[in-house]
């Protein structure tokens, strides 16, 4: 039970604002390989750092989201 709370507060938690807009790259990149995601590309749609945007990510791909996703500079 407890899990199962921790991973929704944990979506909950996650930064909307970067992975609405790496969403939609996610989906741009998809091929029969595996998808890629400029983080610089993303940083300047978002207005944040390539950091934060990183961070976001991989904070997501925790809890199930960009499955199978790489990330570049």
């Amino acid at each position: 039970m407890f899990n199962v709370v921790k991973s929704t507060v944990k979506t909950l938690m996650l930064d909307e604002q970067i992975l609405e807009p790496a969403y939609q790259l996610y989906l741009q990149a998809r091929s029969p390989g595996i998808p890629a995601i400029s983080l610089q590309k993303l940083a300047n749609l978002t207005g944040e750092s390539c950091l934060s945007c990183r961070n976001a990510i991989v904070a997501a791909n925790r809890v199930g989201r960009f499955p199978d996703c790489e990330l570049h500079p």
